[in-house]
């Protein structure tokens, strides 16, 4: 799967002008279309998560460029997912100690990927580091506070209240105020202080009207 995509993202460039975003936005359309039929699940979180990133990132004060390739990352994130077996990514117990080493593997994964094509940067270390926490205890390298990149930082808070609100094979959805409480009392440990501030700014009901709008691969930024 993750060798047939490779003709198409092949051709972005690292650092994409006005004239190459729609080779950008082609490439990306095609890994939409194979998150689609690898796994509905990663494939409509993956869409979901970059509209809560580039309000959060906004909220955060990044520019239009910033958020363009926060975007981008956000939407890469869970690339590597398309390596893990579908009988783990959809299992409706706990994962194994075994399934769960192949499971943490997926960012790395997603990265050489990346690092495979000429999408380097602040995309590719949203991909390698979203699943770093705060206080240090994250994969896959343990970095903790500035030591992470704003991009993964702030993909980790959302990645969470796509998880928490969204229905997974394993247990139902949460409110959106019961995940915002949830991360409220995460400040510090799992995510960044500032983060969570901007995060809790924003108001539950804007992030349900996020969560329930349908975000097109068009609508990423340019």
């Amino acid at each position: 799967m993750m060798t047939n995509l490779l003709p198409s993202l092949q051709t972005i460039s690292p650092v994409a002008g006005p004239g190459q975003l729609s080779s950008l936005e082609g490439a990306l359309a095609t890994l939409d279309a194979a998150l689609q039929r690898y796994d509905d699940c990663t494939h409509a979180h993956s869409r979901r998560v970059v509209g809560y990133a580039q309000t959060l990132g906004d909220e955060l004060g990044l520019d239009r460029n910033g958020l363009r390739w926060l975007g981008y990352g956000v939407f890469l994130h869970d690339i590597g997912k398309l390596s893990v077996p579908d009988v783990i990514l959809q299992k409706p117990t706990a994962l194994t100690w075994s399934e769960w080493v192949t499971m943490k593997q997926h960012p790395l994964i997603g990265y050489r990927l990346i690092c495979d094509l000429p999408i380097t940067g602040e995309a590719a270390e949203v991909v390698l580091y979203h699943h770093e926490w705060h206080d240090g205890r994250g994969y896959p390298y343990g970095l903790k506070g500035g030591e992470i990149p704003l991009g993964a930082r702030i993909c980790a808070v959302v990645d969470t209240l796509d998880a928490l609100t969204s229905y997974r094979p394993y247990r139902k959805p949460v409110s959106f105020e019961a995940a915002s409480s949830y991360i409220a009392t995460q400040r510090g440990t799992h995510f960044d202080p500032r983060v969570v501030d901007a995060f809790l700014a924003i108001p539950t009901w804007q992030w349900a009207l996020l969560h329930t709008g349908p975000l097109r691969t068009s609508d990423l930024p340019n």
